[in-house]
Parts: structure tokens; sequence; C-alpha cells
């Protein structure tokens, strides 16, 4: 059974004939009803059926000129198309829950058969299940509703992002989405080192990893569930920019000398400023820089000329050393104009936070214009500049004991959303997949390139018509591997069929780029199958129509 789409005419308004032609025929209609009527030798039941026929004839010249078109849209299903990976377990509980008719598998997808019900339009939706789909299988479902229902083995990975270029000491964000069959362990490993790690339950589970890039060049961690390693992950490390601290205190401790030398050693210029008494200040400087580029000071020097300047002109500043948080804070806010609140979590002095730290017995109350530190009691509001309070009790026994791994994480995290923009930014999602378009984003450019090159490629930068310091490059490697970006960097490239979330984003960016181009779809331009009446149709009608006039004065009625 067919079903009626939408009905449409070949008259040209544009067009002077037939605009002509359309005039004749209202002429010709006039005539014909005028010749009727005045005909006084007809009874008025003769001149009704006379002008009836008249009347038909002259509505099949009207249609024979307007040319109807039509478009039918035949009778169509739903059918599934399922990944030979998906047991049939699997597909029979689907089939259960949402009463599916027809499923056939992906390797019946190019029998001759199936392929002419595709085109021929007897198929109007079709759902995926799984994700081992081809762009062969998808590039043929362009006339189709697409659906897609994934379906991801057990213990396997379904999605994995990370940033596949950053700087040295920035923080490397791995997320995720696992499916799990046991309560089991996830970690991420660097060779022997886990990184950090997470208790999964049976079923399917979101994770974030986060921890300060520790090494410079290419790098190379493994994502193990148990003892299992599901995944590699790899990823460039750019040198980091040199930054320059001050800390201004009254009489440093041995927490902000520790920190202050710690920051010296990973070369980073360093000002250490005491007050010794009034007017009279100590200075101490490692790898001395000119202008310092964040402050670290703790509340009492809140009203510091130099604090309070530094805010003025948009510089990161972050108080350490607090000691009565809620006095504190209110100093804080009083001096730079900030709106920390505080709540309370005990009446201790401190609490633990974990990894044999301790920090005040308070949690700093979120806030619109305020960003927390993951992982520990610290945040940062920004005002006319990045303001960070923590409320991390002494780190240096940390050191002291021989846990640097623990003490430099704790700080890198800490410090590195308190760093100014670099220049000449780059931002790539990994994984990047051969064959697959990246999208790598450039900010804050010193400089414009017309193009950069990627490994023996040279592409054109799309520059932003708001920011002329940024641009994007939407490219496809066709390499698997490490490749070259510019001189200095590098991009690993994935082999799809080595990384079980390759489906998963070939299909996710499929239904993306579909999804893009149905906004721009005018509604009703769906494409049924047209028609119209045949010419010998035609004939046939205007034979039927002369002869039941030329018959019609024969009879006497």
């Amino acid at each position: 059974m067919s079903v009626l789409n939408r009905i449409a005419v070949t008259f040209n308004p544009a067009d002077f004939v037939s605009w002509l032609i359309l005039l004749l025929l209202t002429v010709l209609l006039v005539v014909q009803v005028g010749l009727v009527v005045r005909n006084d030798t007809l009874p008025v039941r003769r001149k009704w059926i006379r002008g009836a026929l008249n009347g038909l004839l002259w509505s099949l010249l009207l249609a024979y000129f307007l040319q109807i078109e039509w478009e039918i849209k035949p009778d169509s299903k739903s059918v599934w198309i399922v990944d030979s990976n998906v047991p049939a377990s699997a597909v029979s509980q689907l089939k259960d829950s949402l009463k599916s008719r027809e499923v056939v598998r992906v390797r019946v997808f190019k029998d001759a058969s199936f392929q002419s019900r595709l085109t021929d339009g007897m198929i109007d939706t079709v759902t995926l299940i799984g994700t081992g789909f081809s762009p062969d299988v998808l590039g043929q479902l362009s006339r189709q509703t697409v659906q897609w229902i994934p379906y991801v083995q057990p213990d396997q990975v379904q999605l994995l992002r990370w940033k596949a270029i950053l700087r040295k000491g920035e923080i490397q964000s791995v997320s995720g989405r696992l499916q799990s069959s046991q309560e089991r362990v996830l970690k991420l490993r660097y060779g022997n080192q886990t990184l950090d790690s997470l208790s999964v339950k049976t079923g399917t589970t979101d994770f974030n990893f986060h921890f300060p890039a520790f090494s410079q060049g290419r790098t190379e961690l493994t994502l193990v569930l148990d003892q299992k390693p599901l995944d590699t992950l790899r990823y460039f490390s750019r040198p980091t920019e040199p930054i320059a601290y001050q800390f201004i205190l009254d009489s440093p401790d041995f927490e902000s000398r520790m920190l202050a030398g710690w920051l010296g050693k990973k070369g980073y210029s360093v000002q250490l400023t005491s007050t010794i008494s009034k007017n009279i200040s100590s200075n101490l400087s490692i790898n001395r820089s000119a202008t310092p580029d964040v402050i670290i000071t703790d509340p009492a020097n809140a009203t510091n000329p130099v604090v309070k300047k530094a805010v003025v002109q948009g510089k990161p500043v972050l108080f350490i050393n607090l000691s009565d948080a809620e006095t504190d804070t209110k100093t804080i806010n009083r001096a730079l104009g900030t709106g920390w609140k505080l709540k309370r979590l005990s009446n201790e002095a401190t609490i633990p936070i974990g990894s044999g730290l301790q920090a005040l017995p308070f949690q700093l109350t979120e806030a619109l214009n305020q960003f927390p530190v993951a992982g520990y009691p610290v945040a940062i509001q920004k005002t006319s500049g990045k303001i960070g309070v923590s409320l991390v009790s002494e780190t240096f026994p940390l050191k002291l004991s021989g846990d640097s791994v623990t003490y430099d994480r704790i700080w890198t995290a800490i410090l590195t959303p308190l760093q100014p923009t670099f220049p000449d930014n780059i931002q790539l999602d990994a994984p990047v997949f051969k064959g697959l378009r990246s999208v790598i984003h450039f900010n804050n450019l010193t400089r414009k390139p017309a193009e950069i090159r990627l490994g023996n490629d040279t592409v054109r930068l799309d520059y932003s018509a708001i920011n002329p310091l940024s641009a994007e490059v939407s490219y496809g490697f066709g390499k698997a591997g490490w490749l070259a970006l510019q001189d200095s960097l590098a991009v690993y490239v994935d082999q799809p069929d080595e990384k079980p979330v390759f489906g998963n984003r070939l299909v996710s960016d499929y239904l993306r780029a579909r999804s893009a181009v149905a906004v721009e779809t005018k509604p009703g331009s769906e494409s049924g199958f047209p028609a119209k009446i045949l010419d010998w149709v035609w004939i046939l009608l205007f034979l039927s129509g002369l002869t039941a006039l030329w018959i019609e004065p024969k009879f006497s009625i």
C-alpha cells in the first residue's frame, strides 16, 4: 500500500507564456458557459448536463496545462542492522523490549536483495546495534532515518578522551566510560607507577583521571582493569613556559621556603620577599626575573600594595598558610573584593584529606565565579585577576619523608590553574585516528602563520573572524604513528582496528554530521517517488470528454 505524500504543479509564475495560456483557458470557460446559458432551445435540465460536460472538458485542459505531479511514499519499515560482535542473547533481549520485527547482521548488508530494498525506499528507518560498522556501510544509509544503540563487550572501554598535546606541568585529564562485568579497580599507569585509580562497580561507569604532565616529549600510558591492559594512551608534552613567582610573607616559614626551593629546582624564577621590621625587608632570588607573574602570599598581606596592584593588573594571587580560616577569608574579601564563604566540617583543628595531608576543617562554598581544584580544598575566584585560597596545611613533611611524587602532584594541581595565559597554545583531543578528520585549535598566537606543517603535508590555517589570534585546521591523518607537528611537536595517530573505541567515535561523528545536514534541510524536502498522469491516459481522457459532448445532442432527454 502506498501513501500520497504531496501534490505539486509545474505552473511558473515568472513565465509570461504561462499566464497567457491561463488567460486563454479562462476566456474559453467564459465562452463555454455563455453559449450554454444563452441557448434558449435547451431545457434547463439539458443545460445543466451540457454545462457539466463542458466544465469537465475544460478541467481536463486546465489539469493538462498545470501538469499535476505528486509523490508517493511506499510502505516501508524499520530494520535493525546488528554488528557481528553483538551476541544473539543481547539482540533477543532488545527485540523483546523494543518489539522489533526484522533483524539483519551487518554481513547481510551487501546482499543484492537488501541493497535494492534500501535504494527503493522499502526501508525508512535503520537502527544500528553495536559499533562495528565500516564507512562503506554508513555511507549507504543517506535516505534512511538512522538510530543507534551502542553495545560494548564486557570489560571494554566504550568512550575515551585525553589531551593529545599539552605543556609539562599542565593537568592531563583522561575521561571515558567503561562496561565492567564485576567490581574491579581501574588504573592509569606509567610503567610500573600508578598515576590514578578508581574502583568501578558492575555495569557502566564514567571515569575521569587527573594528573600533572610530569614528562617532556612523547609519553605513553596504559589503562589497566585489575591486571588486564585495556588501552594505550599516547600524548606529547611541550616544554613549560618560564614563570616568575614572588613570595610576599611577613615571616617565611619552612612550608614557603620548601615550596620556593621546589619551584626554583623546576627552573622557575622565584623571589622571596619577607618583612624583617617596619620599612625593612629581605629579598631572596632564585633564577632571578624582572617581573613576577604569580604572587604567593598569606592573608596578612592581603592589603599589601604589591598584592593589590597585582590583582588590579590581572595577575594571579594565591593565599596559603591560613590559620583562622573564617577571619582570614573575611580579610581577603575586604581587601580584594572577593566573595569567599566557608562551611565548617569539624570542630577539630585539622582534618585528614588523604595522602598524609591535613587541612583546615572547612569547605569553600561554591560560587558562580569560583572554580575548585580537583581533589584538594583549594579554589580560585575570577575577579580582575585569579585569586586562589588554599586550606591545605603543611605539605613539607611529604618532601622530607621522600614522597616527592605526591608533593609534586599536590603543588602542580594547585599552581597550574593560576598560571598566566601562555602564547601559542595548541588544543587537540585524542585519540586521533587514521582516516578520520580531527580539528586542531591554535590560540593566542604570537605571529600569524598562513600554514602549518603536519607530517609531510602543509595545511592552511583558518583564522577566526572574531579573534585574529585564534585559528584552527581540520585535517585527516593518512598515516599512523608519531607524526611531526611544525618543527618541535608531535601527534600520535592510532590505527582504527587497534582501538576498541574507534567504532563508537566513527558512528558518533557520522550521526553528528547527519544532524548538522538535517538542520540545513528545508522541511518537506524528503524525496519520495514522483508520479504523474501518463500521456496515453491524457489521450483517453480527452477522447472521452469530446465523445461525451458529441453524443449528448443526439439523445433526447
